[in-house]
């Protein structure tokens, strides 16, 4: 097999699992005569037109043969800034990728400014072709998560599913008696500061945590991209028994004074929380100032969401 070459059995990230009737239904659900393509990076690739589009559908045949990412690149086309003006008045677009999924929102002026001053140094041609590699990657990373022998769970950067393997899923669907991942209830849960106390740390600094909303045990482990974290890898663990637990769910067993009094810190800072309204009250109950409590918690990761704070 040459060096260049490359075969696939399957894919889950299937260029055919969403049709060219499904992009027409983001224009009527969202009333627009506009969609722009971006790519991963968030270039303009070009816009589609309502009309375009449903003139192209009545060729039933001839789009049946067309996978997503060659319909939605045939038809996305360059516009010019004085092309853009008559559509001045929509404030905001919905916007998709080659493969027709949604990305999120445009304001009037992001597109405006995309339009009037392109990114001349990345050709349209290889943005495309470096999105479909992108998809061949994502493909790959996935068969290799699916297959590693721990529960595993996966979240970006803002606390959002991205994945989670097969045996991640059979540990919930059994302990929660359900048919399926609620992915809300896990993120929240993940989220909540009060549901994850610090179980131990090993030699090489890596938390274990305990959640109890789920009974799990898990290393939480940054993923990276050009040196920002964009999100996190949840290993699962369950373990029947816990020793040495001062703290509940915490190991102190071989910890030393040091991680001993910030492990209770922060246990004494998330129960104080769970039982105050606010973070004025919390403070003062531990009789510390406000901004002493805002640093210790931003120190042990503590989130706490009320509506009342600022």
């Amino acid at each position: 097999m040459s060096d260049d070459k490359k075969e696939f059995a399957e894919n889950p990230f299937d260029p055919h699992k969403i049709k060219p009737e499904d992009i027409a239904r983001i224009f009527y659900v969202n009333d627009v005569p506009l969609i722009p393509v971006i790519s991963k990076r968030g270039l303009l690739l070009g816009i589609l037109k309502k009309n375009d589009l449903i003139s192209e559908l009545s060729d039933i045949e001839r789009t049946e043969k067309l996978s997503i990412d060659k319909f939605v690149t045939k038809l996305a086309k360059k516009m010019s800034f004085e092309e853009l003006i008559p559509y001045g008045n929509i404030k905001e677009y919905t916007v998709i990728n080659i493969f027709g999924e949604i990305q999120g929102k445009w304001s009037r002026l992001q597109l405006f400014s995309a339009v009037e001053s392109p990114d001349k140094k990345v050709s349209r041609k290889e943005e495309i072709e470096n999105q479909k590699e992108d998809q061949i990657l994502e493909w790959i990373i996935y068969l290799i998560l699916e297959y590693i022998p721990r529960p595993l769970y996966a979240i970006n950067d803002r606390g959002s599913t991205i994945f989670y393997n097969s045996l991640f899923e059979d540990i919930y669907i059994k302990k929660f008696n359900k048919s399926e991942v609620d992915s809300k209830s896990v993120e929240k849960s993940l989220k909540r500061s009060a549901s994850n106390e610090i179980f131990s740390e090993n030699s090489n600094n890596d938390m274990i945590f305990y959640n109890k909303d789920l009974d799990i045990y898990y290393e939480k482990i940054p993923m990276y991209s050009r040196s920002k974290i964009v999100g996190y890898l949840i290993f699962c663990d369950i373990i029947k028994e816990q020793t040495g637990g001062i703290i509940p769910g915490i190991n102190m067993k071989g910890m030393s004074l040091e991680e001993s009094l910030k492990s209770f810190e922060r246990f004494l800072l998330v129960k104080t929380l769970e039982n105050e309204k606010d973070l004025n009250s919390a403070a003062e109950k531990l009789k510390i100032s406000r901004r002493s409590m805002k640093n210790k918690m931003n120190t042990y990761g503590i989130t706490f969401n009320n509506s009342k704070e600022k």
